[in-house]
């Protein structure tokens, strides 16, 4: 994808740049109060990689593509309805409930921790996360936070880079994200929240894809080049 030079960032792409550094503040915050355990080092080892590869991705787009930047720091216009409600609760679960299970279990000691060692096994998810993010992002120019066909752009299919593996390469990072969370907060219990976004993406997934066989054109015949919708072999 490149950069055109009438490119820009807008009020916001600035806010889809620090998306991420919001996200894990309130999701830091909300387990801190919960807990008590301030100086929980394995949270904060998280909190700090998530930081970091958020802002690579930023960066990386603000050089590569501000425009793909400036629409995702946005509800567009022709949004599904369906999409609304369904990242809404996504996001509540994600930042706010799961961090919350996890505080209360630590604070009233509800379930053995995690050992340290699944810290490294989530930063390495969320690494794997972060790069299913970005590649798609630097091949699909529409690469949207919300499920739209942008008539208004021309949308076509996007079959190069992580899309010859899977459709929906984004929503494998957001399943890898969502799977390291729980593990980088050494709760058993956050695994309850975390069932139901891994649920909210599987829906969302196979929901979009309805969407796109209908109304984007040629995305029919993609779908029998490219078997998977969401994990190789799988699914």
């Amino acid at each position: 994808m490149n950069k055109t030079v009438d490119e820009k960032l807008s009020k916001s792409g600035r806010r889809a740049f620090l998306a991420p550094i919001r996200w894990i503040i309130v999701t830091g915050l909300v387990f801190f109060l919960t807990s008590g355990e301030i100086n929980n080092i394995r949270v904060w080892i998280y909190i700090g990689i998530y930081a970091i590869g958020g802002l690579i991705v930023g960066v990386i787009l603000i050089n590569k593509s501000p425009g793909l930047l400036n629409s995702r720091g946005k509800m567009q216009e022709g949004t599904k309805q369906f999409d609304k409600y369904v990242i809404l609760t996504y996001f509540v679960f994600a930042i706010v409930i799961t961090p919350f299970v996890a505080g209360i279990d630590r604070r009233f000691n509800l379930v053995e921790v995690l050992p340290f060692f699944w810290l490294y096994i989530g930063i390495v998810l969320y690494i794997f996360s972060t790069i299913f993010s970005i590649w798609p992002m630097l091949h699909n120019p529409f690469f949207e936070s919300t499920v739209r066909i942008q008539e208004e752009k021309n949308q076509n299919v996007i079959n190069s880079g992580p899309y010859k593996i899977v459709r929906h390469p984004g929503y494998l990072g957001m399943l890898l994200g969502s799977i390291s969370l729980p593990l980088a907060l050494g709760s058993v219990l956050a695994f309850i929240p975390l069932f139901i976004m891994i649920v909210l993406i599987f829906i969302r997934t196979y929901y979009e894809d309805k969407i796109l066989q209908k109304e984007l054109a040629g995305y029919s015949e993609y779908c029998k080049e490219v078997k998977y919708r969401l994990i190789p072999f799988l699914w």
